[in-house]
């Protein structure tokens, strides 16, 4: 991918998971009312803005390194671009996962107040939550916003 492909991709990802696992937590917090919808307006730009600029800054130059690292031993071109494209998946998945919902709990007021026996069954139950939605929802989205720009 060139480095437009790679921002508009990291774009519309952060648009997509920040939406709408912010959705998903203001509603199970909160309900699905008027209250939560004014929340969720006021604060899904910063969200989306912030786990942007983690991604391009932080999580992509991270992954990078990874895949430096994990490819090293590899000599076939389909084996690296397959092993690359695993380990790039799970870093953004599981740092940007981490560090939005410690985020999320941080600004709401409830990491303070967890044990860590909490803190870690929040993380993988909003893991397991970006991982069904990544996979089944945002990704194929993506994937055929991209491919439809690529056409035209």
């Amino acid at each position: 991918m060139t480095l437009k492909q790679r921002l508009i991709f990291s774009f519309l990802m952060c648009t997509g998971m920040a939406s709408s696992m912010s959705w998903l937590g203001m509603a199970k917090n909160m309900g699905i009312n008027a209250n939560m919808w004014r929340v969720f307006g006021l604060s899904v730009g910063p969200t989306i803005l912030f786990a942007f600029v983690l991604n391009v800054l932080v999580v992509s130059n991270l992954s990078t390194l990874l895949v430096k690292i994990g490819t090293r031993p590899l000599v076939n071109a389909s084996a690296i671009q397959l092993r690359a494209g695993t380990i790039r998946s799970w870093t953004m998945l599981l740092v940007m996962c981490f560090t939005m919902s410690t985020r999320a709990l941080l600004m709401n007021g409830t990491l303070a107040h967890m044990t860590l026996a909490q803190f870690i069954l929040s993380f993988f139950s909003t893991l397991t939550m970006a991982y069904f939605i990544r996979d089944l929802l945002i990704m194929p989205g993506i994937q055929r916003l991209m491919t439809r720009k690529q056409r035209a």
